[in-house]
């Protein structure tokens, strides 16, 4: 059997991009002439390499196989030939967290432009990233140690929460003196109350049922933190300015969410003008300075 490497080149886009149409338009292709490569290449096979699940295409595990193989040796050729094609990497994308959007990326960015005023960079919402990160995009995430990716992750600084509040909250709240009272604490969770359960068992303290305010990322909940509704645990790499200005106070030293931390996640063969970001990026947060504030209340 002859080898059909343009419907295998094929077949590898349609996995990478979980897309007829996507992998046409990539291809310059209509979704019929993708199909009927497609269709081919089963027949040359001899098994199906793809199944319906309501509208979306799936890979069956033959065709998970096939991909997994098909995977580097495709990716190098085009990371080689992108590499040929002048201009080939002048816009860069960028997938963020919005709640390290203010606090951290947009410094940098505005300083990274100055030196690289030839790149075109693209600020995103991390909500909106592929699942397929090309050579020229990347994601800027929160990651936990058992973290299973196809990309490469470089961890940036940690994820480490601490309990705090606004002085207006606490200038009406019933006295905060140790962990226990903050059980009778208007506690604000991200996402769910998980990181507080994990916080107060430390103390051997057990979070009760009962009305909660969950909200569903960190930057609404800072924001509801700032407005006095009550007691978040926040990451402190993500609160400097707050700490030291004193619109936000840390009730007690010890730290929640441990294993946490923050880390860019990019495609193996990212670009050279991304790379460059990269190794900024990582070495901007590697000298990043630990806050200076009065002592916690303990």
């Amino acid at each position: 059997m002859s080898l059909p490497y343009t419907s295998l080149h094929t077949f590898h886009l349609v996995v990478r991009f979980g897309s007829l149409k996507q992998t046409a338009d990539h291809l310059s292709l209509t979704e019929s002439a993708v199909s009927h490569q497609i269709k081919r290449l089963e027949s040359q096979l001899g098994y199906a390499l793809f199944y319906k699940n309501g509208r979306q295409l799936k890979a069956t595990p033959r065709g998970l196989a096939l991909a997994e193989q098909l995977a580097q040796p495709f990716d190098h050729i085009d990371h080689t030939l992108l590499n040929e094609t002048p201009n080939h990497s002048q816009r860069l994308t960028l997938y963020c967290l919005p709640s390290l959007l203010e606090p951290w990326l947009l410094p940098l960015i505005l300083t990274f432009k100055e030196t690289h005023p030839e790149l075109d960079l693209i600020i995103r919402y991390h909500s909106s990233a592929p699942e397929y990160l090309d050579e020229n995009s990347l994601r800027i995430s929160s990651f936990l140690p058992n973290h299973a990716s196809q990309y490469k992750v470089v961890p940036l600084f940690t994820g480490k929460t601490i309990p705090v509040c606004s002085p207006l909250y606490l200038s009406h709240a019933n006295p905060i003196d140790n962990p226990a009272s903050l059980l009778e604490a208007n506690l604000l969770h991200d996402h769910s109350e998980h990181s507080w359960q994990t916080w107060f068992s430390q103390f051997n303290l057990t979070l009760s049922a009962g009305q909660k305010l969950i909200y569903e990322d960190f930057h609404l909940l800072k924001m509801a933190t700032l407005a006095g509704q009550g007691v978040a645990l926040c990451p402190r790499a993500l609160i400097q300015e707050e700490l030291v200005t004193g619109s936000l106070i840390t009730l007690f030293p010890q730290e929640g969410d441990n294993t946490r931390y923050y880390g860019l996640e990019y495609n193996p063969y990212a670009q050279s003008n991304l790379q460059q970001l990269i190794q900024y990026l990582e070495l901007s947060s590697l000298n990043q300075q630990p806050v200076k504030q009065s002592t916690p209340r303990s």
